[in-house]
């Protein structure tokens, strides 16, 4: 299968878009903008995020036993699309866009997200060059109903009225 013709054919699968958090290894925030998210169980309370394995996010969530979950309002845009830049200096800190709070784990949360939802590590399992991390759920809130932010075919849009 060809990667450019998969992309293009998986882009059609519209997605809900979160920033997922963790700590890096000097005690930092660190986050990345994700669309592989998805709820696995109620009891216990377990959640799942697809990341590059290679990647810096993977690394640093493997090391540090923890991640957050945000799931964006369609007014987040703006904290989407920096989240997903490639690291640039105008990008140097991520976490200057938002107001953000430290959760029980030490990762951040966006106090103004549509929610969040606080997590420890209990198994990743390795898929192609992707990580399925899976996360027990340690905490979450809904700071505030909002619209979702969707992600379809490599666009932004506001999600469903309320």
């Amino acid at each position: 299968m060809d990667p450019a013709h998969l992309r293009t054919v998986l882009a059609q699968w519209a997605s809900g878009v979160v920033v997922v958090t963790t700590i890096r290894p000097d005690g930092g925030r660190h986050g990345m903008t994700a669309s592989s998210f998805t709820s696995v169980a109620l009891d216990p309370p377990l959640v799942s995020v697809c990341l590059a394995g290679r990647g810096a996010t993977c690394r640093m969530i493997r090391r540090s036993g923890v991640f957050a979950v945000n799931v964006l309002g369609h007014d987040h845009q703006d904290i989407g699309r920096r989240f997903a830049a490639a690291a640039a200096p105008e990008h140097a800190d991520r976490f200057a866009s938002g107001n953000w709070d430290t959760a029980v784990t030490g990762a951040a949360v966006l106090t103004e997200a549509a929610a969040w939802l606080d997590c420890t590590v209990t198994a990743c399992h390795t898929a192609g060059d992707h990580v399925i991390v899976l996360g027990l759920v340690r905490d979450a809130a809904v700071p505030r109903q909002a619209a979702p932010l969707i992600y379809h075919d490599r666009t932004y849009y506001e999600g469903i009225a309320r």
